[in-house]
């Protein structure tokens, strides 16, 4: 890795105005956190504010008003905005096939059957990782129509695995069990035995591919030339950023920006990576990893809310037709598309003082 790209990015900074991002996510991914801490933004021009959001409510909202420009979040929660509320939520491009996602226990928990007659603490009981913990509790003999188990609404996996470590949520209420994902999945597993959760089903055990966190705006941010192009610089710096964090030959380079990021020790920080880099449920999007939207994984998503009841649509309607990607459909690659040229017209070096 050439050094000489953090004097390029500390020049660029210092001689013109950075344009700012308002970027919502639940939690800081590992594309991000590269790009974040390698400099893939400021090299880029921007000024990335991180925006960590509190549960998918706040989220969506924030994207609608215009709070954020840009959001990561569950690709199902874009079917449900857009398909059962008719909001103009557009989708461009998708980041993950499922965070090392796992249905988590307190450690005197050591079976799903143990959970029948338990609360499940959720973000949301219409969310997708709602849906998915219906999915997996079923294959393992648990109905919710069948109240074997309820669901508790707390908020994103920060404030879910905080409840679960604790094994109470603030106001004393019991926890039992959560859905977990990168990084938490990891830094559970890394904690004392005795206090480390357990991991009772691992969600691509169950289903794979599913089509997990996606770049997601408002629609009306196309029709807005400058919107458009900050967008583009965004996604071209994310895709670098991903390009290099899935390139082995920049591990060392990508641990130390996840550690960094994190906070978390080298150790810890060396599983993160091979979780991120998880060829089934990392942060990946086969074949061409730029982002396309894996069909299959978006089609299990919406046939596993459609299982649970959780659409709102004619019986009749063709999700097939509403997931093909263009210009006013759920999916839009414009915006990808640019970004992608963008980055192979001026490539992304980004900077590390770890010998790559």
């Amino acid at each position: 890795m050439q050094l000489h790209s953090l004097a390029l990015a500390s020049l660029l900074a210092s001689s013109q105005a950075l344009d700012t991002v308002q970027y919502g996510a639940f939690l800081a991914t590992a594309t991000y956190s590269v790009a974040n801490q390698l400099g893939f933004f400021t090299e880029n021009g921007l000024n990335v504010i991180y925006n960590q959001v509190a549960n998918s409510s706040a989220a969506f909202a924030s994207i609608l008003n215009g709070e954020y420009d840009i959001l990561t979040a569950t690709v199902d929660n874009a079917l449900n905005y857009r398909f059962n509320q008719n909001q103009n939520v557009t989708v461009i491009g998708q980041l993950d096939q499922g965070p090392d996602l796992v249905l988590a226990s307190i450690p005197s928990i050591t079976s799903v059957e143990q959970l029948k007659g338990k609360s499940i603490i959720v973000d949301s009981p219409v969310s997708g990782y709602a849906y998915l913990l219906q999915d997996v509790l079923a294959a393992n003999g648990l109905s919710l129509a069948n109240n074997d188990y309820y669901f508790m609404t707390v908020g994103g996996t920060p404030q879910r695995y905080s409840a679960l470590v604790n094994e109470v949520l603030p106001n004393g209420t019991a926890v039992y069990a959560t859905i977990l994902t990168y990084p938490f999945t990891v830094e559970s597993e890394a904690l004392p035995s005795g206090e480390a959760p357990n991991i009772l089903a691992r969600i691509s055990d169950v289903v794979a591919p599913v089509t997990s966190s996606a770049f997601t705006i408002r629609e009306s941010s196309l029709s807005s030339t400058v919107e458009t192009a900050i967008l583009t610089r965004f996604m071209a710096s994310m895709h670098a950023a991903n390009k290099f964090l899935l390139n082995p030959k920049n591990k060392a380079c990508s641990i130390q920006a996840l550690a960094k990021q994190l906070g978390v020790s080298q150790a810890v920080a060396i599983e993160e990576y091979a979780s991120a880099t998880n060829p089934v449920s990392g942060e990946i999007s086969p074949p061409l990893n730029d982002f396309t939207v894996n069909q299959t994984g978006i089609m299990n998503d919406v046939n596993i809310r459609n299982k649970f009841g959780g659409f709102k649509v004619p019986s009749d309607f063709n999700f097939t037709a509403a997931l093909v990607p263009g210009t006013g459909k759920l999916i839009d690659y414009s915006v990808k598309a640019a970004a992608i040229a963008e980055y192979y017209k001026h490539p992304l070096n980004g900077n590390c003082t770890t010998p790559c």
